[in-house]
C-alpha cells in the first residue's frame, strides 16, 4: 500500500510539474498583434493607407509593445514604403509579407506565378531598409483573404519562409490540427502554421479578425468586447491571443478606439506581447516565457561598448541585445545608434 501511495504521488507531482512547464513562466497571457497594412480603395489611397498604418503603429510604440506588420506589394509601391522602411528601424515591429495585390486570390494562380510572385513579395520587404543602417530578415507570409494552396506552401518552403499566418483556429487548418491554437509544423513542409483566434459567438465560431466582424455588421464595441473576452478567456490555459488587425478597418474611427481600449486592459492584466516570429519559437521550443526568447529578429546597428558600427544585433523580446562582435550582454537597443 505505501508503494501504491508513493507511485501515486509520483504521478501526480509528474503531471503538476508537465502541465506548469507548458503555461508562461510569469503566468501572463501572451499576444501577438498581427496588422495586415493594407492600400485599400479610395479617392486618395497612398494618404490613407499611410494615416491608418501610421495610427496603428503609433499607439503601439506609445504603450512600448510589440507587433508583426504584413504587407503586400501593391502598398509598397506607394509613399507608405517610407513608413515601412522606419518601422523596419524599430526592433518591436517584425516586418513580414504578404502578396501582390489587397484582397488577391493567390490559389488561382499556378505554381510557377505563385513562385515569382511571392519571390517579388519577399524583396519587396527586403528592399525597406537603410543601408548600414539595417538588414530586414523576412521570416513569415500571410496570404490575402487566407487564400492559398499546396502550390503557396511549396513556393514559401523553396524561399525559406518560417511561417504562415493564413491560418484561423478550428476554422481553417490542416488535416489533424483542428484544436490547435499555438503554431505548428505543416506536415510535408519546413514552416510553421500560426493559426489567429477565434471567438465562439452564440455558439458560432469567430475569427479575432476586425475585418470579419466589420463585414459581418458587428460595432467596434462587440469587437471589443470579444477581444477582452477572449484575454480573460485564456488567463491559466496554455494558448496564446493572435490578433489579425487590416489597416483599413483599425486605423481609424470607432475600431481604432477599440484596440486601443483593449490594448490599455490587456496592459493592466500584465499581457506579454510577441511577434509572430517569436510566436513560432515559443511553439518549437516550449518555453512559454518570453523574456527567454533569443535572437527572434535581426538588425543592423551600432555597438556602444565596442564601438563598431553595421554589426548584427541580436533583438530579443525584452528589448535587450548581443553584439555578436564584442559578446556583451543586455545591450539596451534604445542605447544602439540605427
Amino acid at each position: 500500500m505505501k508503494s501504491l501511495a508513493l507511485w501515486c504521488f509520483l504521478a501526480l507531482f509528474l503531471s503538476a510539474m508537465i502541465a506548469g512547464a507548458s503555461q508562461p513562466a510569469n503566468g501572463h497571457a501572451i499576444v501577438n498583434l498581427m496588422i495586415d497594412a493594407q492600400n485599400f480603395s479610395s479617392t486618395d489611397r497612398a494618404s490613407d493607407a499611410e494615416r491608418s498604418l501610421e495610427a496603428i503603429t503609433n499607439l503601439i510604440m506609445d504603450k512600448n509593445l510589440t507587433a508583426t506588420i504584413f504587407s503586400a506589394q501593391d502598398l509598397l509601391e506607394t509613399d507608405v514604403d517610407l513608413d515601412i522602411t522606419r518601422l523596419g528601424l524599430d526592433p518591436r515591429f517584425e516586418l513580414a509579407m504578404s502578396g501582390k495585390d489587397t484582397n488577391e486570390k493567390i490559389s488561382t494562380l499556378s505554381y510557377d506565378e505563385q513562385s515569382a510572385l511571392l519571390k517579388a513579395s519577399k524583396k519587396y520587404v527586403e528592399a525597406a531598409k537603410i543601408c548600414g543602417q539595417n538588414d530586414i530578415t523576412v521570416y513569415g507570409f500571410m496570404p490575402q483573404s487566407f487564400n492559398q494552396n499546396s502550390d503557396t506552401y511549396r513556393a514559401l518552403d523553396a524561399l525559406g519562409i518560417q511561417y504562415d499566418a493564413g491560418f484561423q483556429a478550428g476554422l481553417i487548418y490542416e488535416h489533424g490540427h483542428k484544436s490547435d491554437v499555438w503554431p505548428y509544423q505543416v506536415e510535408g513542409f519546413n514552416f510553421y502554421a500560426v493559426p489567429v483566434s477565434t471567438y465562439n459567438i452564440s455558439g458560432k465560431a469567430v475569427p479575432l479578425r476586425d475585418s470579419y466582424f466589420e463585414e459581418n455588421g458587428m460595432d467596434a464595441n462587440q469587437w471589443y468586447e470579444a477581444l477582452a473576452s477572449k484575454f480573460d478567456e485564456i488567463q491559466g490555459k496554455d494558448e496564446p491571443l493572435v490578433i489579425s488587425l487590416t489597416t483599413s478597418v483599425s486605423g481609424s474611427g470607432d475600431y481604432f478606439d477599440a484596440l486601443d481600449k483593449f490594448l490599455d486592459y490587456a496592459m493592466r492584466r500584465d499581457a506579454s506581447f510577441v511577434t509572430a516570429v517569436q510566436l513560432v519559437e515559443m511553439a518549437k521550443t516550449g518555453v512559454r516565457d518570453p523574456s527567454a526568447l533569443k535572437s527572434a529578429i535581426n538588425f543592423t546597428a551600432g555597438c556602444t561598448t565596442c564601438s563598431e558600427s553595421g554589426i548584427k544585433m541580436d533583438v530579443a523580446v525584452t528589448n535587450t541585445s548581443e553584439c555578436l562582435t564584442c559578446n556583451k550582454d543586455n545591450i539596451s537597443t534604445d542605447q544602439a545608434t540605427y
